[in-house]
């Protein structure tokens, strides 16, 4: 979040680490960084809906987020419900984990949103990237 925007990076991966394509996205609104990362993961399940991925690890620097999604617990709150929702699109998957990466690994999504703020606009792109993005997540991916 930079100024009061807040905005989301997606990155899809192959189990090599190539890279198939992404998005990041710039928002206006104020949200907290679940409702970000929740918004992030729910793009990461469309994305992968997009790819046809059956086996899927969905990774997340907001450890409250992985816990709240991996514990199944009841949660009233509009958060809860939204977790709750989010979980069920997870049974498409033959296999779907949400797990926990420390922030120093997730770097590539964090210079994508880092592009997309600087240029003030959205991203999306497919496995034939334009340089900038490409030196965005090169560098992490090797």
């Amino acid at each position: 979040m930079a100024d009061g925007i807040m905005g989301i990076s997606v990155i899809a991966q192959d189990w090599k680490g190539f890279v198939l394509g992404g998005r990041a996205r710039v928002k206006g609104n104020h949200m907290s960084v679940e409702w970000a990362e929740l918004d992030a993961l729910i793009k990461g399940i469309t994305m992968a809906c997009s790819y046809n991925f059956d086996k899927i690890i969905f990774e997340s620097d907001c450890v409250s987020l992985v816990n709240c999604v991996r514990k199944n617990q009841e949660d009233i709150t509009i958060l809860g419900h939204k977790i709750k929702d989010t979980r069920g699109m997870l049974e498409i998957f033959t296999s779907a984990e949400v797990k926990w990466i420390g922030r120093n690994r997730n770097k590539m999504a964090d210079s994508l949103y880092n592009l997309a703020l600087s240029n003030h606009c959205n991203l999306t792109f497919g496995m034939e990237y334009p340089s900038d993005i490409h030196d965005c997540i090169i560098p992490d991916s090797l």
